[in-house]
């Protein structure tokens, strides 16, 4: 809500007078400080995060949105206005890094995919909710057509607030503390299971495994995500911040910026640009492997602007700057496009729509979903601080370039973009390993090195909970087998000292546990 509420106040009249706000410059200043702010809080919200906890963290993030979201509503000048940006801005970076990571490490492998893209969802319905609003508040005056969006940023920041009461720590961070007991319980309650269930203490002796293993072998300083090794830490710093890199490449966030002078460039009503921002959409994103998905996304994206770029190329005449006035439309730098045929303009229209939808149905969650993915427990926040805040340094550099790129090859921008999206495309194809349905253990395995040839004595992180598992199917086969048979009294007594193993293996002395 709070990245899109500029966007949608800017398409308003008075929002503009009383900040000064006519010329592009001010408006491109307003998104760059609030950018900025989530770009540099990025970078060390994985430290905080991992020092005070995913659940203090979001209270700190809650707490200082509202204070930004207050500042913004109620003074009327353009500094006060950049020092509101900024400091929503700030929590923006920090929750744009931290929900996805709590949504991974609370999530199972199985709707892992889904949980994230909640986070998406999220950002779509404040998309849209900004635009709705500010549409419906457009003819008040007094200021309230832009005090009532702005002023409603504060909601979510306090819904936030009020809703951190009923979530609990993540246990994967609790077992990096070596809080074990308040970890396991925290699992069994998100799974709707016992402390005592199989799929649970799986689930938790991997986690353990996994977190010892790190403690003992590997590097969790900032510095180690740029190094190779055995965990190949740089291959994964270098895909996760890519995933970013592309999404801003294609292109979606700078036109989504500037998509009410587009639209109006397009011949679209000034206010009446603003609904723009009911077409994002969602999917259940586990159905399809997350290469598929990002490779039919920027493909079909690529599609979108090539067609764009082809329709405003031929049939689109230049307006000179002193024909402005007399033209219905307008541009970002204050050379404008007409269309010659109504046809021509409504197919643009669709087709960004298309753009739009498409993204949101592919890059939007998925972006967020293979970073959140791909990193150990141990330098996860740390992780995903560097590719949150590569994702808002390119989101800056193309809200600068976006428009000075309409400028110079005007068109000639959309085929800029599909090209990107093409070669993107082919990356994601090529070197991009698939993470679809796997524990965040799993992944790690996946890119992981010979461990035997850099550590002969490191154990497998898998080893624990993959012994479980085989000792749990042989047993329940040997079962079913002596049932079969008739020799439910022999059967019974299996399960009584299974019972027993189990009790114990679960009274285990963590140290014990982490030398085994």
């Amino acid at each position: 809500y709070d990245t899109a509420v500029l966007t949608a106040c800017l398409a308003l009249p008075e929002y503009r007078n009383v900040f000064s706000l006519n010329n592009d410059a001010n408006g491109v200043a307003a998104s760059v400080a609030s950018l900025s702010a989530s770009f540099l809080v990025s970078l060390i919200s994985g430290f905080l995060a991992d020092s005070i906890g995913r659940k203090k963290f979001f209270y700190v993030a809650a707490v200082f949105h509202i204070i930004g979201s207050v500042i913004q509503m109620v003074d009327l000048q353009l500094s006060a206005l950049l020092v509101g940006r900024v400091i929503t801005g700030s929590t923006v970076g920090m929750l744009s890094m931290s929900v996805p990571l709590y949504q991974s490490e609370m999530a199972s492998s199985q709707n892992r995919g889904r949980i994230i893209a909640l986070y998406q969802l999220g950002v779509t319905t404040g998309f849209c909710l900004s635009s709705w609003i500010a549409f419906g508040t457009a003819d008040l005056i007094n200021n309230l057509s832009w005090r009532i969006p702005v002023g409603i940023q504060i909601v979510p920041g306090g819904i936030l607030l009020l809703g951190l009461s009923f979530i609990p720590e993540s246990p994967r961070w609790l077992i990096a503390r070596d809080q074990y007991s308040q970890a396991l319980a925290i699992l069994a309650q998100i799974r709707g299971n016992k402390t005592d269930d199989t799929e649970v203490q799986m689930e938790y002796t991997s986690i353990v495994q996994d977190v010892t293993f790190d403690r003992t072998y590997t590097s969790k300083t900032f510095f180690a995500l740029f190094k190779t090794g055995i965990e190949n830490y740089r291959k994964r710093t270098v895909l996760g911040a890519g995933i970013h890199i592309f999404t801003q490449l294609t292109g979606a966030n700078g036109l989504l910026f500037y998509l009410p002078r587009i639209l109006r460039t397009a011949g679209l009503g000034e206010v009446h640009s603003v609904l723009i921002g009911i077409l994002n959409v969602q999917v259940k994103i586990d159905r399809w492997p997350r290469r598929r998905i990002l490779v039919t996304g920027a493909l079909l994206m690529a599609a979108c602007l090539f067609t764009v770029a082809g329709l405003v190329g031929g049939y689109s005449t230049m307006v000179s700057p002193a024909r402005i006035h007399m033209s219905p439309t307008s541009s970002i730098d204050g050379i404008t496009i007409e269309i010659h045929s109504i046809a021509i303009t409504y197919s643009i229209i669709v087709l960004l729509c298309v753009f739009i939808a498409t993204f949101s149905l592919t890059w939007g969650p998925a972006g967020w979903i293979y970073p959140a993915e791909i990193y150990p427990q141990l330098i996860r926040a740390n992780a995903m601080g560097v590719t949150t805040a590569t994702s808002y340094l390119f989101n800056i550099i193309i809200t600068l370039v976006t428009p000075i790129l309409f400028e110079t090859i005007r068109w000639g921008t959309y085929v800029l973009f599909g090209g990107f999206c093409v070669i993107i495309a082919i990356t994601i194809h090529r070197y991009f390993p698939e993470t679809r349905c796997r524990s965040l253990e799993e992944v790690n395995l996946i890119f992981s090195g010979a461990l035997v040839d850099e550590q002969p004595g490191a154990h497998h992180p898998e080893t624990a909970a993959e012994a479980l598992l085989k000792m749990q199917q042989i047993q329940s086969k040997d079962r079913r087998r002596r049932l079969a048979q008739g020799d439910q009294q022999m059967v019974w007594n299996d399960i009584r000292i299974l019972s027993s193993s189990s009790d114990a293996a679960i009274a285990i002395d963590q140290h014990d546990l982490e030398k085994r």
